[in-house]
């Protein structure tokens, strides 16, 4: 299953991770009622997104929101010793949003339009995140530059 044409690869990809970013994207396209997703460096700045007229600075806009949303809650874990934060679900009127870490410094960001799937979008999410961790790792990174 591939996801429409009208999708497109919103983050400039250099070549090398071109195709890495367009595995990613065909992976999810098994999550359901999948809408977009962003990967992102924890450091705030989108890798790669894809989403129905998305353009590269709602990708970076949707990057910062949610590594701020990321920051907060691992925040949040600290004093009650909660350890790393895994998996987050924000469940808003139209659509769900899932962030999981996804590689060393990186989360991948799921936008799903239905809540009666939310499991089956969680786990599908869970899953491409995990079989990718090794590809996706951004370690390090000063101002969006690799260190």
């Amino acid at each position: 299953m591939s996801l429409p044409n009208r999708w497109q690869n919103v983050i400039p990809a250099d070549t090398h991770d071109g195709a890495v970013f367009d595995n990613l994207r065909d992976n999810l396209s098994l999550v359901p009622d999948l809408t977009g997703f962003v990967l992102l460096a924890d450091d705030g700045l989108a890798l790669c997104g894809y989403g129905e007229g998305w353009t590269t600075a709602g990708a970076q806009t949707i990057a910062a929101a949610c590594s701020a949303v990321a920051s907060l809650a691992d925040g949040l874990s600290r004093p009650v010793d909660g350890g790393p934060v895994r998996h987050l679900n924000i469940t808003m009127e139209r659509s769900h949003l899932i962030l999981t870490g996804c590689g060393d410094g990186s989360t991948l960001v799921v936008y799903t339009s239905s809540p009666e799937s939310l499991g089956l979008a969680m786990r599908e999410v869970v899953r491409v995140a995990r079989a990718f961790k090794p590809q996706l790792g951004v370690g390090g990174r000063v101002a969006g530059l690799p260190v």
